[in-house]
């Protein structure tokens, strides 16, 4: 690990993070100006996280942002090296780094032991099932073990929004938005506490 920056609140986070590129967030929760939950919200293309903090209550709201893992101080060493771990699995497991190819209309999926080249116009949404994720295409279904926000850093730069910790959305398929979620290609899929705020702002609606 090599450290980048030591940041005393989330503006000075955020500032850093648009002209540097950074792989993980050592995150507390409870900083000035904006919580670190809220910090996560704001992001578009957000690193891996670990929380760090002293209060064990938010740890289901911290796990809806799908982060690497939850420290609660004081951190031991063995500990803290045990998240690190799973932060180095994760990246070493994605499927994404087996293929690096320009065609930015396209993405490349690893299922039932093949590599499949996929329309990104033909997907739905997006859904995370605990260790897989299944891709929702306008004919079909496939299921990756890559995770749901190494595919959301992939479609970053299209119309995807992330809606809740198991769900990221093809803003073009939405029939309709509520206080209950956002109807997609005919499902109702709910937005997540963590999400909601700034999902609704990447589809430019106000608070519901």
């Amino acid at each position: 690990l090599e450290v980048t920056a030591e940041c005393g609140n989330a503006i000075e986070s955020g500032n850093f993070l648009r002209s540097h590129r950074v792989d993980l967030i050592f995150l507390d929760i409870q900083m000035p100006e904006i919580d670190g939950l809220q910090f996560v919200g704001t992001l578009k293309d957000p690193p891996a996280i670990i929380f760090t903090t002293a209060f064990r209550d938010f740890a289901p709201e911290a796990f809806e942002l799908d982060v690497i893992d939850y420290l609660l101080k004081p951190i031991s060493f063995e500990r803290f090296v045990k998240a690190v771990n799973k932060f180095f699995e994760r990246q070493a497991n994605s499927p994404s780094k087996l293929i690096e190819l320009g065609d930015v209309n396209f993405i490349y999926l690893k299922s039932d032991r093949k590599i499949h080249k996929i329309a990104i116009a033909d997907i739905t949404f997006i859904e995370s099932m605990d260790e897989y994720v299944k891709v929702h295409l306008q004919n079909k279904v496939l299921v990756t073990r890559e995770s749901i926000t190494s595919l959301q850093k992939r479609l970053s730069a299209h119309a995807f929004v992330r809606i809740h910790r198991s769900f990221m959305i093809a803003t073009k398929f939405i029939s309709s938005v509520s206080s209950d979620g956002v109807e997609v290609a005919g499902k109702l899929l709910p937005f997540g506490r963590a999400y909601k705020l700034s999902a609704l702002a990447g589809l430019g609606i106000r608070p519901l």
